[in-house]
């Protein structure tokens, strides 16, 4: 019985052996002195998902081989490691020091598309809160089109500036309502004004129409209550608040009469 133990002992401790040195010749030696050859190393982490070792191995490049060929590779490739992670804020900024330090990079459209898209991936789902990564995304995505207007990413880059729109004018009608609702109309009348200015036709209109010639009204501004309600009538002569809009221009031009 012991021989059979130790026979069956030393079997697993040979198989053990064996593992260790098929895994150990087949591991790929690297040169550390040779920039390349670290770079291809960090590329091959970075294929494997495995983030924190190529950031790693993209760095090394980068800080000891500052005047080799693979120094700005590297830098780019940490940004878009940072990118893959979903460190859209550090992603940006990597992104951004790259323009900065290389403006005619041949690639200098992927660089700028990525910044946009770094700040387009970080604009939250509720529009009840704060878009500001919006606005950089629009203006970062319109720099695109404006200084590569030939680049394959100026068609994607209009399509997500049109999204990226219709979340800001989504979050401006949502804090609109939230001033009508609590009757602050003064506030109210502030946000949908600007709704209607900068946000046209991608269906908030009508109903920003209407709030504002009702908070007009509130507020007893007669004159501006009218014009709204006649935009309203105008633009959309179909509306639901048809019959409403006339008689409260009716009203209205009675009051001023009198």
């Amino acid at each position: 019985m012991l021989s059979r133990f130790l026979g069956g002992a030393a079997a697993a401790v040979f198989m053990l052996l064996v593992a260790w040195v098929v895994t150990g010749c087949s591991h790929k030696e690297v040169n550390p002195d040779d920039p390349d050859a670290v770079f291809a190393d960090a590329e091959e982490a970075f294929q494997e998902e495995k983030y924190l070792l190529a950031l790693e191995k993209y760095r090394d490049v980068k800080n000891r081989f500052p005047y080799s060929a693979r120094a700005a590779d590297a830098e780019m490739r940490i940004a878009d490691t940072l990118y893959s992670q979903e460190s859209y804020l550090e992603a940006a900024s990597a992104y951004e020091i790259f323009r900065e330090l290389h403006p005619s990079h041949s690639k200098s459209d992927y660089v700028q598309y990525r910044i946009a898209m770094s700040y387009y991936s970080q604009i939250p789902g509720n529009s009840a809160r704060d878009l500001t990564a919006a606005h950089r995304a629009i203006d970062e995505f319109n720099r695109l089109a404006e200084k590569f207007p030939g680049s394959r990413y100026v068609s994607e880059a209009r399509q997500l500036v049109a999204e990226a729109r219709r979340r800001l004018a989504e979050h401006e009608n949502y804090v609109a309502d939230f001033y009508f609702q609590r009757k602050h109309y003064l506030s109210a009348s502030y946000r949908y004004s600007a709704l209607l200015q900068d946000y046209p036709n991608l269906g908030y209109d009508e109903e920003a129409l209407y709030r504002l010639a009702k908070s007009y009204q509130f507020m007893k501004m007669a004159s501006n209550a009218k014009d709204a309600w006649r935009r309203l009538l105008k633009q959309f002569p179909a509306s639901p608040y048809l019959g409403e809009a006339r008689a409260m221009i009716e009203r209205l031009e009675r009051t001023t009469q009198q």
